[in-house]
Formats: C-alpha cells, structure tokens, sequence
C-alpha cells in the first residue's frame, strides 16, 4: 500500500508540473513550426489579422489596419520558412533593435523572450535594403519598404542561407 501511495504522490506531482510549465508557458508560432499551429496561434493576437491562404504567394497572409503579417510555408511539409511583419504608415515604428515601439509590438505579437531575442541580436550585414541580424533564438532580417518598415524572422540555422541569396539577387533577377 506504501508503494502505491508513493507512486500516486509522485504521478500526481508531475502531472501538476506539466500543467503549470503548460499554463506559464506563452504559446507562439514561429519557423520551423507547422502552419497550422502559426494559423491557430494567429487567431489568439489580437494585434493579428485572419490569415488566408495565398497559392501565388506560398503561404498565408492578412492585413490589419495598416499592419501587414504573412508566413511562408514550405510545400513539402506545410513547415513555416519564414514570417513577416510589415507596418506601415508610421514614421515612428522602424524595425532596429533601438526602436523601443517596434520591440513593444514584437512583445506584443509574440512575447518578451522573441522581443529581448530581437534587441539584443548583433547587426551581421546590409545587402541591398536588408539588414541582417543574429539572435540567439532566431535570425532576422529588417528592412525600410515603400511607406513602412518590415522585419522577417527566420530559422538562425538558415542565416547564411538567406544573405547568400540576398547576394545572388543583387546581380541576378529574382522573384522577390
């Protein structure tokens, strides 16, 4: 009867650390996860329009007041490549690491950890309007576009990837 006691005590106790690490734990959807998740995670920001499928595009894509969000999904897998946050039509908001308004709304999307992630990421190169950045969860890449500004999150395992095509696209056309 000890035994059983004992092991009912220790089930129960992991059973409650699970569900406290669960409950504390912010969900977000970022690369490298399945859009599905990035789809229903998208549904729970406010700050976050309705993501609709996009087939010329790759991917699932929405508008929110002048808030511009998509995600890029491989075709194999339904994988996100890559995600994006554009905003424009606010001259205060530019995607750098010092500006405090554009690590608010990072917090806000996503959380304090993506947010602190992104401000403290160290500047790699420019390539064109591309700055490149390194973080420690994630790469990123900030860039002023036509009436706002945009940054792109992407798997940091994937960096070189995306300033080598950066690179090549400077000399050769490609679909942008």
């Amino acid at each position: 009867m000890y035994k059983s006691f004992k092991f009912n005590y220790l089930f129960n106790a992991t059973l409650s650390a699970i569900a406290i690490i669960l409950a504390v734990t912010p969900a977000n959807a970022l690369p490298e996860q399945n859009i599905n998740t990035v789809v229903k995670w998208a549904k729970t920001r406010p700050q976050l329009p309705t993501l609709r499928y996009n087939s010329e595009a790759h991917g699932y894509e929405g508008t929110k007041g002048k808030l511009y969000f998509y995600a890029d999904v491989t075709s194999q897998n339904g994988t996100v490549a890559k995600e994006g946050i554009t905003v424009s039509g606010d001259s205060s908001l530019k995607f750098t690491i010092k500006n405090a308004k554009a690590v608010k709304l990072l917090q806000n999307i996503y959380n304090l950890n993506i947010a602190n992630d992104f401000q403290k990421s160290r500047y790699i190169t420019k390539i064109g309007r591309d700055q490149f950045y390194r973080g420690q969860k994630f790469a990123y890449i900030a860039a002023e576009v036509q009436g706002g500004s945009s940054l792109q999150i992407i798997p940091l395992h994937k960096l070189q990837e995306f300033i080598n095509n950066a690179k090549y696209c400077q000399t050769n056309q490609c679909d942008v």
